[in-house]
């Protein structure tokens, strides 16, 4: 996968195949530092148990909704859909 003709590390492309097989689509992205290589992905889907542990190599969950790569300090960001994070 590339971005601005900048290719996006294994890990996060990775991360994205997941997530996509999981009802997730990219709905924002844009590279937060050309040196590195550093891209920022926002991918909207409905809230999952599924993705609670995610084992990629060189990806760390940081909060419910954002995953960092060691290898690039690239971040994916999820929004979930209005209508899974409404109270019941």
């Amino acid at each position: 996968m590339q971005i601005e003709n900048i290719k996006v590390c294994n890990p996060i492309t990775t991360l994205i195949q997941y997530l996509e097989n999981k009802g997730f689509r990219i709905v924002e992205f844009k590279i937060t530092d050309y040196h590195f290589h550093e891209v920022y992905i926002k991918m909207l889907g409905e809230r999952t148990d599924d993705i609670e542990t995610i084992n990629i190599n060189n990806i760390q969950r940081y909060s419910e909704r954002t995953f960092v790569c060691s290898c690039h300090w690239s971040t994916i960001e999820l929004v979930y859909d209005k209508d899974t994070c409404q109270s019941p």
